[in-house]
């Protein structure tokens, strides 16, 4: 008895990105490569799987991530997770690699997928794409400012303009205590009103209400104390740097106070870069510091800042501005098409022959005709067929058909790359 024919589908939330699209993924991954490269940052490749540990230490255990999102496996005593975001594990690969003390600033980015459990919905996957720009080892403003102009630059290279740049600080030290203090007071006083999960972070990290997204806690939250206003001097020099560095580049910088980043790990400066013409989801990317992630998992107390941005949303927001680049798949530039069954083996070799020597092709595999052949490889987009025939054979040439000038010539085998590198040279860009 045969066996039951099963069909099988990716898992929910997981998406295949198939061939007639990797050309779209190919112009951000190389639009987020140029531009990283051209501020000096080199590109890392960290591991998908880390400890969990690492991410509840650096992430935060009352955060949504944590507590919710983690892919997490375990084998005995050792629990791993998929990385749900970049920067824990890019710190973890720069402690391990010896650059802190070796080099300690270091300009690194990664293009790479992630994994969160979470209800997928439009622009949120269970697995996407991210890419992370981290700059560690510097306290200098003048980083921060890079970063949030080469994530502001990337969305301009893309096509958007009229940016707008919200940025707001998280504070550090002393001034970080007085605000959570002030916040505990402002929460304490109405906390019934905050939905149950607010309740419940009141005790373990109240700042975490501030994040949330429940539509009371949200109006909440709009009297709540604001970080800015507790600012150290210190602090607030640096914030100030920052704006006007940005300004200085001609950003249009908006100060925000409500804004606040998810994961425990940020200090100073939090930013998102937001295209005002899409509304309520205007929001592109965001980031800021985390000045003592590295202490934190083992490392010397130096400073740091990065952002992420996901290809998701951002290839949702090109399409719904309708800025999305009209890419086309390059075909192979040959298309190899036997006139005779027995002239497969020479077609083999043949193709060979031109990739070896840069120069795409493919051949029939289907035993078509010569009628079908020639068709397929017009439908195929195909500069250039090449057609082999027995008389050609016996003389020791080959058909050259050039499909864009609808031109053919008979041309030597010994002579064949030098005709095909003249017809390709000249040939219209796809």
């Amino acid at each position: 008895m045969a066996p039951e024919r099963q069909s099988y589908r990716a898992p929910r939330g997981i998406r295949d990105v198939l061939p007639e699209e990797i050309p779209l993924w190919e112009e951000l991954e190389g639009t987020a490569r140029r531009l990283a490269r051209l501020g000096g940052y080199r590109e890392i490749r960290p591991a998908l799987l880390e400890e969990t540990d690492l991410f509840t230490r650096s992430v935060g255990e009352v955060t949504d991530i944590v507590e919710k999102e983690m892919f997490t496996l375990r084998r005995g005593d050792s629990s791993y997770s998929l990385r749900p975001e970049g920067t824990a594990g890019i710190a973890r690969a720069y402690l391990q690699a010896g650059y802190a003390k070796t080099a300690p600033v270091q300009r690194l980015f990664h293009i790479g997928p992630m994994f969160r459990y979470e209800r997928p919905q439009k622009g949120r996957e269970r697995m996407f794409t991210q890419f992370d720009v981290e700059a560690l080892g510097s306290l200098d403003p003048r980083l921060d400012a890079e970063v949030i102009d080469l994530a502001a630059s990337f969305f301009e290279a893309l096509g958007l303009e009229g940016l707008e740049v919200r940025l707001g600080s998280m504070g550090d030290g002393e001034d970080r205590d007085r605000f959570r203090a002030a916040v505990r007071e402002y929460v304490g006083d109405r906390l019934a009103e905050y939905s149950e999960l607010s309740q419940e972070r009141f005790e373990r990290n109240v700042l975490r209400i501030l994040d949330s997204k429940h539509p009371g806690d949200v109006e909440l939250n709009r009297g709540a104390p604001r970080m800015l206003d507790h600012l150290s001097a210190e602090n607030r020099e640096h914030f100030e740097k920052v704006t006007e560095l940005l300004g200085g580049l001609g950003r249009r910088v908006v100060v925000d106070a409500t804004i606040v980043r998810g994961l425990d790990y940020y200090t100073r400066t939090v930013f998102e870069v937001h295209y005002p013409e899409l509304g309520a989801r205007s929001a592109l990317c965001g980031g800021g510091r985390y000045d003592h992630l590295i202490r934190d998992l083992g490392g010397p107390d130096l400073g740091a800042v990065g952002f992420a941005i996901g290809f998701t949303p951002t290839l949702i927001a090109l399409e719904q501005l309708g800025l999305t680049p009209r890419i086309q798949e390059i075909p192979p530039e040959v298309f190899l098409v036997c006139a005779d069954e027995e002239l497969s083996q020479r077609a083999f070799r043949l193709a060979h022959q031109l990739r070896s020597n840069g120069i795409s092709c493919v051949y029939d595999t289907e035993g078509r005709g010569l009628k079908s052949q020639m068709k397929q490889a017009g439908r195929g987009g195909h500069p250039v067929a090449l057609i082999l025939g027995s008389d050609e054979a016996a003389r020791g040439t080959v058909q050259l058909k050039d499909l864009t000038r609808k031109e053919q010539n008979e041309v030597p085998e010994d002579g064949l790359l030098e005709a095909l590198q003249r017809v390709l040279g000249s040939a219209p860009q796809g």
